[in-house]
């Protein structure tokens, strides 16, 4: 049998997390799941719908859009727009992520006035451009959700022990990364530098298991703090840092068209990042474990062994902002093989939800209601007393 990634006792944490798979989400008439298609700007306007467009410097803008392959029926993304695509929110200007948590912040009120539970979410994955990858549109782009009580039932009677899900669909849902990826964040993040989030420990909840959580203390309100922008890139650039020592002493060789290095032998105690004890430990296991064929002669020919064997391209994390027992939280999550990105996967009242788009047909009456709620939703943006940082961001 072949040996966990994990030690034991995280192995065991992560087959006891609570997952949902899958919440089904209708598609417009015709759906047809395509990525990479917005590569300019005016594809964002061929190829969706921009319900606004933001310009910050000649540049850098961002655009409201109606996402073509909806992930629930209470939608609407947030795109970069400007000419250069940028992958990253941390990629953008402070004002860009001003702009974008008046924008999150707006949409949580909104959401409320329909009775609906809010999640934000995003992906990072620049560098995978081979097999599926958890950011398929390499422009930044985020997903505001609301998801309805009847989804939110659906996913408090439905959900199930990860360990009841086959080896494939588990490291899909949660992979082992992710865990590992909560303990990596918790001893190389320095809770005294972030001004806006403050660290869950790691393996204390469910979430912070399979995820690197940190709370909002002033729940969505705090998104609109200026200070974010800096906890956000500081954060990102911890994790490219760990990530770039651990494959500088792990691993040899270079990550190309269906080609990544490979892990050779090496001293733990050598990767130069700060850690605990059992983390150096559980680092060693999980790239230990790491056999010669799971990074070894992939061609794209099989999705699903792909996304169960073979590895992402490069540093790849996913976003999710979401509400548990009365609190909002900021999740990270890693990624190292699971193709399912912020939107792919949502955290619902503490449960981790795979989302599975077009599953069945959106009716007359079902789009016109999307239509009006996005609508609402613009005016709301009008009306919010940080309203200039969105439409007038260089103010």
């Amino acid at each position: 049998m072949a040996r966990s990634l994990l030690p034991q006792h995280l192995e065991d944490r992560r087959m006891n997390l609570r997952v949902l798979d899958s919440l089904p989400a209708k598609g417009y008439p015709g759906y047809i799941n395509r990525t990479g298609r917005l590569r300019t700007v005016s594809h964002l306007y061929d190829r969706t719908t921009v319900l606004g467009h933001v310009g910050i410097s000649p540049d850098e803008a961002y655009a409201l859009t109606n996402k073509s392959a909806p992930h629930a029926l209470y939608e609407i993304m947030v795109i970069s727009a400007g000419a250069t695509q940028r992958p990253g929110l941390h990629d953008h200007s402070p004002e860009f992520v001003k702009a974008f948590g008046v924008m999150a912040d707006v949409f949580a009120d909104h959401c409320r006035a329909y009775d609906l539970t809010p999640v934000v979410s995003w992906s990072y994955d620049p560098k995978t451009l081979d097999r599926e990858s958890i950011q398929g549109e390499k422009r930044f782009h985020a997903h505001l959700v609301g998801r309805t009580q009847a989804e939110r039932a659906t996913v408090r009677d439905k959900n199930v022990r990860a360990g009841q899900l086959t080896t494939t669909r588990a490291r899909r849902i949660v992979e082992e990364a992710s865990v590992l990826g909560s303990l990596l964040s918790a001893d190389c993040v320095d809770p005294d530098a972030l001004r806006v989030l403050r660290p869950v420990p790691a393996l204390s909840t469910h979430t912070a298991t399979a995820t690197a959580q940190f709370l909002l203390p002033n729940g969505w309100t705090s998104l609109t703090d200026p200070a974010l922008s800096n906890d956000l890139s500081y954060i990102h650039r911890k994790l490219r840092r760990t990530y770039d020592a651990i494959v500088r002493t792990c691993t040899i060789g270079t990550t190309g068209t269906w080609k990544r290095p490979l892990i050779r032998d090496f001293d733990a105690d050598e990767i130069s990042i700060p850690l605990r004890t059992e983390t150096r430990a559980t680092l060693a296991h999980y790239l230990r474990a790491l056999r010669p064929e799971i990074l070894m002669d992939r061609q794209g020919s099989d999705r699903a062994r792909d996304t169960h064997v073979y590895p992402l391209a490069g540093l790849a994390y996913a976003v999710t902002i979401a509400e548990q027992n009365g609190k909002v939280y900021l999740h990270l999550r890693a990624n190292l093989f699971s193709d399912l990105g912020g939107a792919g996967i949502s955290i619902i009242d503490g449960v981790i939800v795979k989302t599975k788009k077009g599953v069945g047909t959106l009716r007359a009456d079902e789009i016109a209601a999307r239509s009006a709620f996005q609508a609402e939703y613009l005016g709301q943006i009008h009306r919010h007393p940080l309203a200039s940082r969105v439409f007038f961001p260089r103010i």
